[in-house]
C-alpha cells in the first residue's frame, strides 16, 4: 500500500484552489490587487500577494536539510505542519494518532480539533522516559494513520535511537506515517532521521527555524516527506501563507555565514547545558535533573510551587509541568545565556536556603 493511499479519500481527490498566475515583470491584472502601494519606501510592496509558495526559501531549506526540493514544504512553524498532517490523513471519529506522552501538547490539540482519536504509549519516569517501540506498536491498530515521535522529546529531552526508529518505521510501513518531530535536533549529538528518507516512504520529518536558527518570531518551519505526501499537504495549505517580508528576511539570514555563527552559538549553549545540568543537580531544592538532547532541561523539585514563587520574585520564568501525569513537581528550564543561567542558579540557591 502506498503512503498516499493512507490519506482521507476526499483529500486524495481534492481539487486545490487555483491561485492567479505569478510571473516576474508581468502586468498583473489577474489577482484583483490594487495598482498603488501604500508602503512607499519599504523593501517589499504590500499591495501584491506573496508567492503562492516561497520557492526560493523552499530551495534554500532543501539545501540546508539535505533533501530534494520536491520533498519539502515550507510551513508556518512546525505546528502548522502537524495540523496539515492530521487534517489530511485522519477521518473524524474513525482514524487515530499515536503519541508518547509526556510530549509536545499540540499533537493532541490538532487531533481533538479534527475529531481524530488518540492512542498513547506513555514514557515512564522510572525508565528515564526512554521510548518503548514495542509499546508503541502494541497500541497501534489499522486506523492509526499517524505516529508522532518527538525526538529530542519535549519536555523530557531524550531521543529515540536510530535503530529503534528504523524498526518502528519498518513495522508500520503501508499502515502509518511515522512523523519524527526534530524541532531540537540541532542540539543533539544524534543524527537526523533524514538519512532514512531514501529507504522508507512512510517517514515524515518536521523541522523548524524557531529554535537553533533563532527565528521564532518569523514562524517558519517545514515538512520533509515523499513528493506524494508533500503534494497532498500542499493542496490543503492556504495559498499565500508565507508573507513576502518574512520569506525575504529568512533568505537574508539563512546564509552560510549565518549558519556558521549559529553553529558557534549552539556549541556555547551546549556548554551551558552541561554546566547547568551539573549545577542544578547540586541544588538542595532539586530532586533530579534528566540528561537532555535539547536546549532545555527537565528537573524535578522537592517543592516546585515554593521554588516558582521565589523565581517569580526575581522575574525568572520556568515552565511548570506538574499537572502532566508522571511529572509531578517537574519543570522545564530553557538553557539561557550564561548571565541568565547564573541568575537562575543564584535564585535557586536562595530557594534551597529558604527550604532549609
Amino acid at each position: 500500500m502506498s503512503t498516499v493511499s493512507l490519506a482521507r479519500p476526499e483529500i486524495a481527490t481534492l481539487s486545490p484552489y487555483s491561485a492567479a498566475a505569478q510571473e516576474r515583470l508581468a502586468i498583473r491584472l489577474n489577482a484583483n490587487e490594487v495598482p498603488w502601494d501604500p508602503s512607499s519606501g519599504a523593501a517589499e510592496s504590500l499591495n501584491r500577494y506573496p508567492q503562492v509558495r516561497p520557492w526560493q526559501l523552499r530551495d534554500r531549506l532543501a539545501q540546508i536539510f539535505d533533501v530534494p526540493p520536491q520533498q519539502l514544504l515550507v510551513s508556518r512553524g512546525s505546528s502548522e505542519a502537524i495540523d496539515l498532517l492530521v487534517r489530511v490523513f485522519c477521518r473524524a471519529g474513525q482514524d487515530n494518532i499515536v503519541i508518547t506522552p509526556p510530549t509536545f501538547g499540540m499533537y493532541k490539540v490538532y487531533a481533538d480539533i479534527q475529531g481524530a482519536k488518540l492512542r498513547t504509549a506513555p514514557l515512564k519516569p522510572e525508565c528515564d522516559f526512554q521510548f518503548d517501540v514495542d509499546e508503541v506498536l502494541r497500541v497501534t491498530d489499522e486506523n492509526s494513520k499517524l505516529v508522532f515521535i518527538c525526538s529530542p522529546n519535549n519536555p523530557t529531552g531524550n531521543s529515540m535511537r536510530v535503530a529503534e526508529l528504523e524498526r518502528l518505521i519498518s513495522a508500520r510501513r503501508g499502515q502509518s506515517l511515522i512523523v519524527v518531530d526534530e524541532a531540537y535536533i540541532e542540539f543533539s549529538a544524534r543524527p537526523s532521521a533524514v538519512a532514512l528518507m531514501g529507504k522508507f516512504d512512510n517517514l515524515v520529518i518536521l523541522r523548524t527555524l524557531s529554535k537553533a536558527r533563532g527565528l521564532a518570531a518569523a514562524r517558519l518551519g517545514c515538512v520533509l516527506a515523499q513528493p506524494g505526501v508533500i503534494r497532498l499537504l500542499d493542496s490543503v495549505m492556504a495559498p499565500y501563507s508565507i508573507a513576502t517580508a518574512i520569506a525575504h528576511r529568512a533568505m537574508s539570514i539563512l546564509t552560510d555565514e549565518h549558519l556558521a555563527r549559529a553553529t558557534n552559538h549552539i556549541e556555547r549553549l551546549l556548554g551551558e547545558r552541561q554546566r547547568l545540568t551539573a549545577s542544578l543537580s547540586a541544588c538542595e531544592s532539586v530532586d533530579k535533573v534528566w540528561l537532555s538532547d535539547g536546549n532545555f532541561l527537565l528537573a524535578r523539585f522537592h517543592d516546585l510551587q515554593g521554588v516558582k514563587a521565589i523565581l517569580e520574585r526575581g522575574r525568572i520564568l520556568i515552565r511548570d509541568f506538574s499537572a502532566v501525569p508522571g511529572l509531578q513537581n517537574c519543570a522545564r528550564i530553557t538553557v539561557g545565556s550564561r548571565n541568565e543561567n547564573d541568575l537562575l542558579l543564584e535564585a535557586l540557591g536562595n530557594a534551597s536556603q529558604s527550604h532549609a
